[in-house]
């Protein structure tokens, strides 16, 4: 009987302890919003080779919610032999890139601009594994015809043509653009998905689409004479945000090369906005820089 009432009592002093335990648990910071701060980085060019001395400007952010502000500074670095750099002693919450500059180098526009360190953090810093800044090394400008056009046309199969180099609609032309959209005009409310096609031909040419990190040299080959995006409205995977291609190698007949891009407002009633910004390389050369 005596050991029953001992151990009722142990149970008894737990169970007011756990309480207190819980208690202090909670005051641990356990998603403090500002940590110290380490960034470990490297710059190369298309060739995956080291940039060296290339100018790095990264921004350290905290933010103080409670005060309802945040302080941002700026950290100027400099790559090393490795093209490596190295932030370490700040402290934070974001590290935002701002910018890497390097004369006759161009930082990819698909770059990440911004690290979150908050916990449960989402980005881990890791010096055997920087964060990889690719640049474009440049091979020296050549002049590029430019061209573009912009307007409404009928989404009901009609053909448009325009021409490449003079950018004007012409039944000559030898780039060719069709859509397809049905219904014409938006369904009924609760009812938003629709059919729709887009074709794109160069005509004599070749087209295909651009998914490098940069668009300045256009590939020798796989083209195809024409492309064509479409979705029906009763697929289960429809997307509303139309994943069409923007950016497109091209082609000519004459063997020249380019880069086309193309924005086509499908979700709109029939006639919609299009619109395309064509670069030719004058010389046959494939060389885009621009």
């Amino acid at each position: 009987m005596k050991d029953f009432y001992f151990k009722t009592l142990v149970c008894a002093l737990i169970a007011c302890l756990l309480p207190t335990l819980s208690n202090a648990q909670q005051n641990i910071p356990v998603n403090p919003v500002n940590i110290p701060i380490n960034f470990y980085g490297k710059v190369i060019d298309q060739e995956g080779k080291p940039v060296v001395g290339a100018k790095v400007n990264l921004e350290v952010q905290a933010n103080y919610f409670d005060e309802n502000r945040s302080e941002q500074k700026q950290f100027p670095l400099e790559t090393d032999q490795n093209g490596n750099f190295t932030l370490t002693g700040a402290y934070g919450a974001i590290v935002k890139v701002l910018s890497v500059e390097k004369e006759g180098f161009e930082l990819t526009k698909k770059v990440k601009r911004g690290y979150s360190y908050t916990l449960p953090a989402e980005f881990q810093p890791d010096p055997n594994n920087p964060v990889v800044l690719k640049t474009w090394k440049q091979q020296g400008k050549e002049p590029l015809a430019h061209s573009l056009w912009h307007g409404k046309v009928v989404c009901d199969g009609t053909t448009n043509r325009f021409d490449l180099i003079s950018g004007r609609p012409s039944p000559e032309g030898n780039l060719e653009i069709v859509c397809v959209r049905t219904p014409l005009k938006s369904p009924p409310p609760g009812n938003g998905r629709f059919d729709y096609k887009f074709e794109i031909t160069v005509i004599g040419g070749g087209i295909r689409p651009a998914q490098d990190e940069f668009t300045y040299l256009a590939p020798e080959g796989d083209y195809s004479k024409s492309l064509t995006f479409s979705q029906k409205a009763d697929d289960p995977k429809w997307d509303s945000k139309i994943p069409i291609p923007k950016e497109y190698y091209l082609k000519t007949a004459d063997g020249h090369y380019g880069m086309l891009f193309v924005d086509w407002y499908a979700a709109q009633n029939s006639p919609t906005h299009l619109e395309w910004n064509i670069s030719i390389n004058p010389s046959g050369s494939r060389n885009l820089e621009r």
